[in-house]
């Protein structure tokens, strides 16, 4: 499978992200040079990129970078370019090229290897100018693709796929379950990266893992599912996880907005997102609910079994589901 990234930006920054999954390299290839042509009205501009999953990339704003660019770049990345390509595509490449990006290219090989590449150069069939431009085009997607070299998930990574869950995984249901990982100082994501998963509760898990997870102070590292081609804010949400505490202090700070959420939320919905806590998290959390709705909880609540009726792949579920309207009605709200 491969992922394309695609980023919307302003003149300051990454305001969204969004992820298509493409069946091979040709169709991806295809994708972002669509996407890369597109207009946007308002100074914004969309930038799409073929990515590896399980790994960072930056969200700094893109800088338009061409195949004369490659002279920028240190011989190390200049290697890791190499270690994609074969032969055949560098020489295509390479025709008619500035003798300063042939350097950067000869410089990083042997001796005996670059005069074998500039026999092949010399002596290979006619390349039509296509030819050309598309070895240049993969160089370039390769070099865009190369994930960051700090990859602080790592760890995290790895702790997680020692999990008991991971290791007991159901029946793939033939489906990619897409993850959107943001991590960023203050209140804006600086880098994110996309895991890709074949079983939704899988999924689910890492999101709950991770987000459960307490980042260095004045960051943030938040995890949520994702839906192919929808866009998603690089900034801060409100909520992070369905944590009581933080639940009641959003109540106190944004009353309006805690309330016309639950409100439109059904009892059983709610009772599902309270599976599993003790009954202090239950009464900060209902706290927050309007008095009908706790009304009709504490009823349901008297008339069955609690821990019962509600799996725990449900309950995240309803916590992801009022989660996401918190944050996409603090967003109106604030918009307004």
């Amino acid at each position: 499978m491969n992922i394309v990234l695609i980023t919307r930006e302003n003149s300051e920054r990454v305001t969204h992200v969004s992820v298509y999954l493409c069946g091979n390299y040709s169709e991806a290839k295809h994708f972002c040079r669509f996407v890369n042509g597109l207009s946007l009205a308002g100074g914004e501009k969309l930038v799409a990129r073929k990515i590896l999953g399980n790994t960072e990339y930056s969200l700094e704003k893109y800088q338009p970078f061409s195949f004369d660019d490659l002279v920028k770049l240190d011989n190390t990345t200049i290697q890791r370019i190499m270690n994609e390509l074969d032969s055949e595509i560098l020489g295509n490449a390479l025709i008619d090229a500035k003798e300063e990006v042939k350097d950067v290219f000869f410089r990083n090989m042997s001796t005996r290897a670059g005069v074998m590449l500039e026999e092949d150069m010399e002596y290979a069939p006619y390349r039509t100018e296509s030819d050309i431009e598309d070895a240049r085009q993969l160089i370039l997607d390769i070099y865009n693709s190369l994930p960051t070299i700090e990859k602080k998930l790592d760890e995290l990574w790895i702790r997680h796929s020692g999990l008991k869950s991971i290791k007991e995984q159901t029946a793939s249901d033939d489906r990619n379950h897409i993850v959107l990982v943001f991590r960023g100082d203050e209140n804006v994501a600086g880098f994110v990266s996309v895991y890709l998963f074949d079983e939704y509760d899988n999924a689910d898990t890492f999101c709950f893992f991770l987000n459960g997870d307490v980042p260095d102070k004045g960051s943030f590292l938040y995890a949520r599912h994702a839906d192919q081609m929808i866009e998603y804010e690089t900034t801060k949400p409100l909520l992070i996880s369905f944590h009581p505490i933080q639940i009641f202090e959003l109540s106190r700070l944004e009353p309006y907005i805690i309330r016309e959420v639950f409100k439109k939320f059904k009892p059983d919905i709610i009772l599902a997102a309270l599976k599993g806590m003790d009954k202090r998290s239950r009464m900060l959390i209902m706290q927050s609910l309007p008095t009908k709705t706790t009304d009709e909880i504490n009823e349901r609540i008297e008339q069955s079994d609690h821990a019962d009726i509600f799996s725990l792949s449900a309950s995240r579920k309803a916590q992801q589901r009022i989660i996401n309207a918190i944050n996409e009605t603090a967003r109106k709200f604030r918009e307004r």
